[in-house]
């Protein structure tokens, strides 16, 4: 195929531009899913001879397609799901990069194929994405054109896999550290309001730590409640204060809290 075949997709985007802008991604403003498809767009504006491209991710022997520029793309992959063998699942598993030239001709995955030339993609590039051992990825590149992917496509292509592999670790670390945060910082409060209600029962049954936990605990098996839920509405009872939702009811219906366990 000549260079100058007007077919031929050419980057619109210079491959440093793509790198900048990923590194500049804020992670608090963004979703893995948006971080995804800012991924599949990046490639299809970098990459020559790229007509649309997606993401693979395989999680649990589970392949989806969390992100895509176009039809053609999910198309393709979705066909290599449906049949358990194909060229992006060949990448994403043995990190290596498959590559079909002509799909006319391509004898390698024979019921799949026939798709691709049905659907219009004569060469398509998939390459690894290394992102974590539990977790299998692959940048999918689908061309139009038989012959589309060159020595400068590939070496983009891995290059740019790389970067997403970045991106895409340090998104899901700071997804991990932030969930791991707030629920540290419910269980605080949690541990905190249960704390209050237990100084409470103490205070009023003129008993020990461990005997107060077991009243609230008591409390809370016998009404299906959490525990937390039934210290809150202590705490709100006795302070005056509005109780915080899930937490309206008393301990028991009816029971006043000096009440507990007689």
């Amino acid at each position: 195929m000549s260079i100058d075949d007007p077919s031929v997709q050419r980057p619109s985007v210079d491959p440093r531009d793509a790198f900048a802008q990923l590194g500049r991604i804020s992670f608090e403003d963004t979703s893995m899913h948006e971080l995804l498809q800012r991924v599949a767009e990046l490639s299809k504006q970098v990459i020559p001879g790229v007509a649309e491209a997606s993401v693979s991710l395989i999680a649990d022997d589970k392949p989806t397609t969390p992100a895509f520029t176009g039809q053609l793309a999910i198309d393709l992959d979705e066909s290599q799901y449906a049949r358990g063998y194909g060229p992006c699942l060949e990448a994403a598993v043995g990190q290596e990069i498959r590559e079909i030239t002509d799909a006319r001709t391509e004898t390698r995955w024979p019921e799949y194929t026939p798709v691709c030339v049905e659907r219009g993609s004569l060469s398509s590039l998939s390459v690894p994405v290394p992102v974590r051992e539990n977790i299998q990825a692959a940048l999918n590149l689908y061309g139009r054109q038989a012959h589309a992917f060159d020595a400068t496509s590939q070496a983009t292509g891995r290059e740019f896999a790389a970067y997403v592999a970045v991106a895409v670790r340090n998104m899901h670390l700071y997804e991990t550290t932030r969930e791991w945060a707030t629920n540290l910082d419910a269980a605080m409060r949690s541990r905190a309001v249960i704390e209050q209600a237990k100084g409470i029962l103490m205070s009023q049954r003129r008993c020990d730590a461990a005997e107060a936990f077991s009243l609230l605990a008591e409390a809370s098996q016998r009404s299906n409640r959490k525990l937390r839920d039934i210290a809150a509405s202590l705490v709100a009872g006795v302070s005056g204060a509005p109780a915080p939702p899930g937490a309206t009811a008393g301990p028991e219906p009816g029971a006043r809290p000096g009440s507990w366990g007689r």
